[in-house]
């Protein structure tokens, strides 16, 4: 074989892995870049979907405030008025006198825009024995001034509770209750004469 065969042959063979060595490069760099940018890809979509949940929350977060803030305004809008009353015991005659004095920003529940309203109370749990005030027509502050007396032993006195209704009179239908003041007996010193105001509350209309 000639010498100068020799060197084109090697020469030849130079190029070939040449050539190869820069296909594999190619490819190699083709990957990595591919690779890159589909890590790039997920990253930014994580990145979205993030976003997307925290709007959702803030969303969510302030819904719920929406929620509360109307809840509460009505809570604060349902006003029934307040009632003055007096509580006295006597132990000598083991009496109860219970002094409904008067009532004040009622709502209206009657057409013209004021109410007919009176008081019912009693003695829970037995309930037996039931008195009312007398009517007061067309007045959302009207002023009793009544006292009713309930013979109780103490003894049994602490089991009880003083409840005051307030009723709104209607001649042709039945008596809507607007509000009611309870009063647990045991929670009260009966050493001296009560006198306070206190709200009215949602009762359940009673038979």
């Amino acid at each position: 074989v000639p010498p100068w065969a020799l060197v084109a042959i090697a020469v030849v063979a130079g190029l070939l892995i040449l050539c190869c060595c820069f296909c594999i490069c190619k490819k190699c760099c083709c990957k990595k870049k591919k690779k890159n940018k589909k890590e790039k890809g997920m990253k930014n979509a994580i990145n979205m979907k993030d976003v997307k949940d925290m709007d959702n929350d803030k969303e969510d977060l302030e819904t719920g405030l929406t929620e509360g803030d109307e809840k509460e305004e009505e809570k604060e809008e349902e006003k029934l008025g307040k009632l003055q009353f007096s509580i006295d015991y006597d132990f000598q005659n083991n009496q109860l006198t219970v002094g409904v004095i008067q009532a004040a920003e009622l709502p209206a529940l009657d057409m013209g825009g004021t109410s007919d309203p009176y008081v019912k109370l009693f003695l829970m749990p037995d309930k037996k024995k039931k008195y009312e005030t007398k009517v007061h027509r067309k007045t959302l502050n009207p002023v009793f001034n009544e006292s009713f007396v309930f013979k109780v032993p103490y003894s049994e006195l602490g089991g009880k509770t003083l409840v005051m209704a307030v009723y709104d009179f209607d001649r042709f239908s039945k008596h809507d209750i607007i509000g009611e003041v309870k009063v647990p007996m045991n929670t009260i010193d009966l050493g001296h004469v009560i006198e306070e105001w206190r709200d009215l509350v949602s009762a359940e209309k009673e038979e």
